[in-house]
């Protein structure tokens, strides 16, 4: 491949940000042998093109808004087991969890076990009627309902929220970068996904590994204040994530 023509090197770099990868500026200037200057100014005509977007060492995928959850649970492929029996590993014997909505965390309730005690809390209702189904005690935090994530959002939600305590939080993802932290594309569940956070001693997030290095349009959470990430991404690929003191628990 003639890595000298700039239209072929950012269409080789276009190809891998489409497929979820993210550009690390010294590591593609020592892959195709070219200066890290060369490397910004391709990344920079991606970026005028709408292909990119431009982080410091690189760039990351243009991260689009995720369909409706009901078009995605009916659309898209299994969860990876691996990730599942990992966050299940991760929740351990909680008793009292916070649990976000969102297809990847639905497949965790979906396969969560019923223990004496264990309460629910959730503002999804798919995520309730998997618990109900599972005969696991579950309190739905009403509210107005956002078709993205499916989940309860607002001033009721939000109310709710702050006046319950649980033993883990398990989130959902949009996007996860190592300098914008957590974040996600309604800034409405961004604000409920904060108050989940804030309402449990401990936070977990689960995500697929398309979601790493990715910045959806709203920032929810830093790194710093997530306690364990579960993933079935590569090590290649999290690296995207590091350095941080989060600790990655990774199953591909």
């Amino acid at each position: 491949m003639p890595l000298n023509i700039p239209d072929t090197r950012q269409a080789e770099l276009a190809a891998r940000l489409r497929n979820g990868h993210q550009i690390v500026a010294v590591d593609v200037a020592n892959e195709y042998g070219v200066s890290i200057d060369t490397v910004r100014r391709d990344i920079l005509a991606l970026e005028a093109e709408g292909k990119a977007q431009r982080v410091r060492g690189g760039a990351v995928p243009i991260a689009t808004p995720a369909a409706p959850l009901p078009a995605r649970l009916a659309a898209e492929t299994p969860i990876c087991p691996s990730l599942i029996t990992a966050a299940l590993a991760e929740i351990g014997d909680a008793q009292t969890l916070i649990v976000d909505g969102g297809r990847t965390v639905l497949a965790v309730v979906e396969n969560l076990p019923a223990q004496d005690g264990r309460l629910v809390i959730t503002p999804s209702p798919w995520v309730a009627v998997a618990c109900q189904n599972a005969g696991i005690d579950v309190f739905l935090l009403g509210g107005s309902l956002r078709a993205q994530g499916g989940i309860a959002t607002g001033e009721l939600a939000l109310d709710r929220t702050a006046g319950v305590s649980a033993d883990v939080a398990v989130l959902g993802a949009c996007g996860l970068d190592r300098d914008f932290g957590l974040s996600t594309d309604d800034p409405d569940e961004a604000q409920m996904k904060r108050a989940m956070h804030k309402a449990a001693g401990r936070t977990i997030i689960v995500t697929q590994s398309a979601k790493i290095g990715r910045r959806a349009r709203h920032r929810t959470l830093p790194l710093s204040e997530i306690d364990a990430i579960v993933s079935d991404a590569s090590p290649d690929t999290a690296r995207a994530l590091r350095p941080c003191s989060t600790r990655l628990v990774l199953n591909p």
